[in-house]
């Protein structure tokens, strides 16, 4: 008996693709190369840069540095199979690929795509339990609970179907093997069942990445933000934007190549931009969870710095200079602009909050003291 997969492999040879048609920007090896790999290398720093600043400053580690760890470590694994795949036919027509090394090409498939689903799940459920250390009360909280619930079932639920796309597993690369292996969704069982799984996950990661990024948005609206505030987070807006846009350009691609016809099937064709795309999505999702973390170190690093240039202190105090005769008392002790005799001779002026924070956070010094002396005729003194 003919399965639904070797019926649709005989139909895509009675209609094989031209031979001669060039190749889509996006399926060019020097484009997936260059467009995934220094993306890359910046989420890692940026996810060392956390790790340091949590363990070596802070002190304070938490699940939300652990999942991100984690979600790293996929991302890589993704990272190196989606390379290796380039090497065994990726960006070329499925008929096309020698079949000697097609099983290799779908096994290396196989991981980055579980992979890729996998780390998905990991960066959203560390982005919500860092949510979770900042939002101690308030209406933000339970709606962060509710959602890391709503995020960890989705991303159980897609992992399981990308790691266990057929049964057994090996019928993902070997569809000859006896008795057939039962696939279904990412194994590409037959056209609906795979156009569901690619369409369902794009639309749902999408939402999920938006509602998420919105989240610490309600925090830009409140007054009397600092400076430094606005900008961190509009650093934050800009890295999540990003994030949602490749989410949408992902949902646009899976659509797009999901028409319920047999090109759906070639897949190796079509499928270097969506994979482009999805490294370039949980990268810039890797570095929007973790510049939060490490930001203000390098502030500090840099106020620090500023402080060499701080060479000398004058330190300020008031106070009335005494006559030559020691039985005159101080003039003017009833003024209200003045001291009397028994209350002291000197008066610090102390700054503002704000200008305290300012000047600690910029120059590293603390506040400055100017000494003035005034004599019995009103003449001021340094």
């Amino acid at each position: 008996m003919v399965s639904a997969f070797e019926r649709i492999m005989l139909e895509m040879m009675q209609n094989p693709p031209d031979p001669n048609e060039p190749l889509p920007t996006s399926n060019l090896p020097v484009t997936m190369y260059g467009a995934t790999i220094p993306f890359h290398i910046l989420a890692w720093t940026a996810v060392l840069w956390r790790l340091y600043t949590r363990f070596k400053i802070v002190r304070e580690p938490g699940w939300d540095d652990f999942f991100v760890i984690l979600a790293a470590l996929f991302n890589l694994v993704s990272m190196i199979t989606f390379l290796e795949s380039i090497r065994h036919g990726m960006g070329k027509h499925l008929l096309s690929i020698d079949p000697s090394i097609l099983k290799t090409c779908f096994k290396w498939l196989y991981v980055q795509g579980a992979s890729y689903y996998t780390t998905t799940a990991l960066i959203k459920i560390s982005l919500l339990c860092q949510y979770l250390r900042i939002f101690r009360i308030g209406f933000l909280r339970p709606t962060c609970i509710v959602l890391l619930g709503i995020v960890t079932v989705w991303g159980v639920a897609f992992s399981f179907m990308a790691w266990f796309p057929c049964f057994p597993v090996s019928g993902f690369w070997d569809r000859m093997q006896q008795p057939p292996p039962k696939c279904y969704g990412f194994g590409f069982a037959d056209l609906a069942g795979a156009t569901a799984a690619f369409v369902g996950f794009a639309a749902t990661n999408m939402f999920l990445d938006l509602v998420i990024f919105l989240i610490p948005m309600a925090e830009y609206f409140k007054p009397n933000l600092r400076r430094k505030e606005v900008l961190a987070m509009t650093g934050l807006f800009l890295l999540g934007s990003i994030v949602v846009l490749m989410s949408i350009l992902r949902l646009w691609t899976a659509a797009k190549h999901n028409a319920n016809d047999v090109s759906t099937f070639d897949f190796t064709w079509w499928y270097p931009l969506t994979l482009i795309i999805s490294c370039i999505e949980v990268d810039f999702a890797i570095m929007c969870a973790s510049m939060p973390i490490f930001w203000p170190a390098i502030v500090e690093s840099l106020s620090q710095i500023s402080a060499i240039f701080v060479t000398k202190e004058i330190h300020v105090t008031s106070h009335q200079r005494l006559d030559e005769d020691p039985d005159i008392e101080m003039d003017r002790p009833t003024s209200f602009k003045s001291n009397s005799s028994q209350e002291g001779l000197t008066k610090v002026s102390e700054l503002t909050k704000a200008d305290s924070l300012t000047r600690a956070h910029v120059t590293g010094t603390i506040p400055t003291k100017i000494e003035v002396g005034v004599d019995k005729k009103g003449h001021a003194w340094l």
